[in-house]
Formats: C-alpha cells, sequence, structure tokens
C-alpha cells in the first residue's frame, strides 16, 4: 500500500528522458484543465519535497536514494522489468495502466491475427504481376481458436476483441480469470491444453521468472501444427533459436514480433530475413502521451484519497 500523499500543495517531477519537455508540457495543461493544486517542479534542489515523479527509463535519474520513501514512482511504461533492475528504486513504483494504450494494444493483435486469417500478404504482396484467385475456403472466425497467454488487462481486452469478432478464445495465467465467453485455463495441464489446441497464440505476459523461454523446445513440442505465433508481451518470453527451428521445420506456420530480447534487433539476426516471420519495431502498444498523464493524474489523486493507485508493482514479481 502507498503511503497517503498529503499537503495541499502537491508537488511532481518529470523525467522521461527525451520526452521530458513534451511530458511536463502536457501535464501542466492537464492540471490547469482539472484545477488541481498541483506543481511541476523543475529542478531536484529539494527532492524531500517531491511526492511524485513521472519516470521513463531514459531518464537521467539513476539513484533514487536522493527521494523520500514516501514519494511515489509512476511509469509511463505497462513493462517495469528494466526499472526494477535500479536497485536504489525502495519507492512505490506504479506500472502505467492507461485504456487508450490497453485499446492500441487489443486492435494490434486482432490485426495481426487476421492478416493470417485472411492471407492478406498474399494478395497485397504478390511475388509477380498476376491476379492470383482462390477456390480455397477459409475458415470462419467461428472455427478458428485464439490463444492468448497473459490475460491481465492487456490480455483482456485482447480476449473481448476477440471475442466480438466471434472466434474461440481461451486464456492462460497465473491466476483463473473470469471473462465471459473465454475458457480460463492454468497450471502446466492448463498450459499444454493452449498449446496444443490454438490456431494462434498471442503471447502477452509479463516477464517473470516464471515465464522466461516459456515458449522453448519442450513447450513448442505441444504446440498445434501450423499454428502462428504473435509476441507482443516480451522477447525474453521466447527462446529465439528454437522458435527459429519450429519455423523452419513447420511447426510454426509464422509469427510476428513486436519485442525482442535485444532492442533495437540487431541487423544480424536471422528474424529480419526469415521468411516466415514479420518484425515489428515494438509498436503494439505505444505510451500515448495525454491519456497516460490523464491516468497518473487519475493515480495520485486515488493516492490521495487513502487508496491503492492502480498498477501498483510488486517488485518481487516483476509486475
Amino acid at each position: 500500500m502507498c503511503t497517503k500523499i498529503t499537503g495541499f500543495d502537491l508537488k511532481i517531477f518529470v523525467s522521461t528522458g527525451a520526452r521530458t519537455a513534451e511530458y511536463k508540457k502536457v501535464l501542466a495543461n492537464e492540471i490547469k484543465a482539472q484545477s488541481l493544486n498541483y506543481t511541476v517542479i523543475e529542478d531536484l534542489s529539494n527532492t524531500n519535497d517531491i511526492n511524485a515523479i513521472i519516470y521513463s527509463d531514459d531518464s537521467d535519474i539513476s539513484d533514487f536514494s536522493i527521494f523520500s520513501d514516501k514519494t511515489v514512482i509512476f511509469s509511463i511504461f505497462a513493462g517495469v522489468e528494466k526499472t526494477l533492475l535500479n536497485k536504489t528504486i525502495r519507492q512505490p513504483l506504479v506500472r502505467l495502466i492507461d485504456a487508450e494504450m490497453t485499446e492500441c494494444m487489443a486492435e494490434w493483435c486482432v490485426a495481426h491475427v487476421l492478416r493470417y486469417h485472411l492471407d492478406l500478404d498474399k494478395f497485397i504482396k504478390p511475388e509477380k504481376k498476376e491476379w492470383i484467385t482462390c477456390n480455397k475456403e477459409r475458415l470462419l472466425a467461428n472455427q478458428v481458436h485464439i490463444g492468448i497467454l497473459g490475460l491481465g488487462t492487456l490480455g483482456a481486452a485482447t480476449a473481448n476483441k476477440f471475442k466480438k469478432l466471434d472466434f474461440k478464445v481461451a486464456g492462460w495465467s497465473a491466476n483463473e480469470k473470469r471473462i465471459s465467453g473465454v475458457n480460463s485455463l492454468v497450471g502446466q495441464s492448463g498450459l499444454r491444453k493452449i498449446l496444443s489446441t490454438s490456431d494462434y497464440l498471442i503471447l502477452l505476459l509479463p516477464l517473470t521468472e516464471r515465464t522466461k523461454t516459456i515458449i522453448n523446445s519442450a513447450s513448442l513440442k505441444f504446440v498445434k501444427n501450423g499454428a502462428v505465433l504473435i509476441n507482443a508481451g516480451r522477447g525474453g518470453l521466447i527462446e529465439d533459436n528454437d522458435l527459429l527451428k519450429a519455423l523452419d521445420v513447420g511447426k510454426i506456420s509464422g509469427c510476428t514480433l513486436d519485442v525482442f530480447n535485444e532492442e533495437p534487433l540487431p541487423q544480424e539476426h536471422p528474424f529480419w530475413l526469415h521468411e516466415k516471420v514479420t518484425v515489428t519495431p515494438h509498436i503494439s502498444a505505444p505510451t500515448r502521451l495525454k491519456s497516460s498523464i490523464k491516468s497518473i493524474l487519475a493515480n495520485i489523486s486515488r493516492i490521495k484519497e487513502g487508496l491503492q493507485p492502480i498498477g501498483l508493482v510488486e517488485k518481487e514479481r516483476f509486475y
């Protein structure tokens, strides 16, 4: 539980790397629009007075011991694994949970499944100028199984998008979730079931000790032959070489990857040129400036009211 923020004039420091000026401007405008008695601090001359820090991993701040234990750190990202590598952070850390970013993720996942489902690449970028006819009847959405690994905020929203399109949807997570129309699976038996029955596997898990390289040679043996893999969670969820082998033998018929073990993805990485791989540069759910500021201010209000902020990180779990 975060310490309740007290004081009539709440002080916020912004340190979001290259976008600090943008964030400060939008924050100041939103504070004015909401008639809030908050001050945007311009320097670190008196760190003990700072109640909240809006932060990104490319910030100039590396030593958080200069701040009070009562200061609350608000990340502008949904994932905080990199942030937690900084061992000077002892303050409460809140990851970004934002409705617009969540919607972006769900739309991106649906778009890439539909690419494969409708075989769009074949017709949009034909190898030669040829009028290609298609006599094969494709499956309808209600005949296709979507498996989502990770049913948190992003996974649940994505599952609901697919349900609205009439796909058959299952999800796997650490704890059973109740989402209308979604088959919720847990444990090793649940993991094997979702791997073996899904036509499309979508990874939206956080990166933890439990989920690291969850897609590897052992788990790939259970995957349905010809399944498509889509990763918008974390690069570390996949053992790259094992995935490449599965692609080469046709176990996985195609994949779209938005996150990688190393970013930017090195030019020499085989994913770039593999005919069955689509690479996108971590664009599935970019932070949206204005909506993220609104979400952070709403969380600050929750703390002022004595409530737990949405997205408070359990540091030992990395999310």
